[in-house]
């Protein structure tokens, strides 16, 4: 996202950006974490999305031979958006200067990365749905497999909680862990010292069994979100940037507000898992 200071609006235009140029770090614009199937146009707070709920059988059939209807159970999603927004003050002198603008922009983008991060996965469940700000966090989600184990079992609890995912029908796409549980995962080792999951010297992206690791300071301490983006449906718009000098007139200075509503939901909660490191 890039703030444009050349052009009349009193040189601040109001813009739209599309998220994946804006925010693309957000967990929610990542295809390993989630699909995105519907697009926000506006203030909706709701959006549905339409999906298969029972699979159509298929075969073979003859040439010329009449299709049979497979049978596929067709079902909606309502997913309940919410509105993630930020206001930065800046001075029109620096607004001058193309740098500023630019590191001013990227700590925006920053900012609305983190707060849409924390309401993906931790959002809580009002108990009222009419009160219901944002979308329900993913590990607030009622039905999704829950597990626990200790630090020496971790590798064989990631293999239980993918054969879970696989089992109820999922894909396994991904593993979200914050930065001290991916030290964790990265200093188990064997009796020989032999690091489990690669050397520190190897370069690239952690995986464990062909599942990326993605890092996320959002996720709790000491547990492990195994994804599988085909079962968490979102919904996004553009970013929205609008600036006015009109609000600090006296102090010669603008604001600038940026907004990104968005949303998720998991279609089949137990394909997905949540693993917890005990202490013992």
């Amino acid at each position: 996202m890039q703030f444009n200071t050349t052009e009349q609006k009193s040189l601040y235009p109001d813009e739209s950006f599309d998220y994946q140029e804006a925010v693309p770090d957000a967990l929610i614009a990542n295809p390993l974490v989630t699909t995105v199937a519907g697009m926000i146009e506006g203030d909706k707070p709701q959006v549905r999305v339409p999906f298969i709920k029972t699979d159509p059988t298929s075969g073979f059939v003859r040439e010329g031979a009449v299709i049979n209807d497979g049978g596929g159970e067709l079902d909606e999603v309502l997913i309940t958006t919410g509105k993630v927004a930020t206001l930065v003050t800046q001075s029109n002198e620096s607004a001058s200067f193309q740098t500023a603008s630019q590191l001013i922009a990227a700590g925006v983008s920053r900012s609305i990365i983190t707060s849409a991060d924390q309401a993906f996965l931790n959002n809580p469940q009002a108990a009222d749905p009419a009160d219901q700000n944002g979308p329900v966090g993913l590990l607030n989600t009622t039905g999704i497999t829950t597990l626990s184990t200790n630090g020496d079992k971790i590798v064989d609890a990631i293999a239980d909680a993918k054969a879970g995912i696989g089992t109820n029908g999922g894909t396994p796409s991904a593993i979200i862990v914050n930065y001290a549980t991916e030290a964790i995962l990265r200093k188990l080792a064997l009796n020989s010292g032999e690091k489990v999951l690669g050397s520190p010297s190897q370069a690239g992206q952690l995986t464990v069994f062909d599942m990326p690791v993605i890092v996320n300071n959002a996720m709790p301490d000491s547990q492990l979100f195994l994804t599988s983006a085909f079962e968490i449906v979102a919904a996004v718009g553009p970013v929205q940037l609008a600036t006015s000098g009109d609000a600090l007139f006296n102090s010669d200075s603008l604001v600038r507000r940026a907004t990104w509503r968005i949303g998720a939901k998991a279609i089949h909660p137990d394909r997905l898992a949540l693993l917890t490191i005990t202490s013992e």
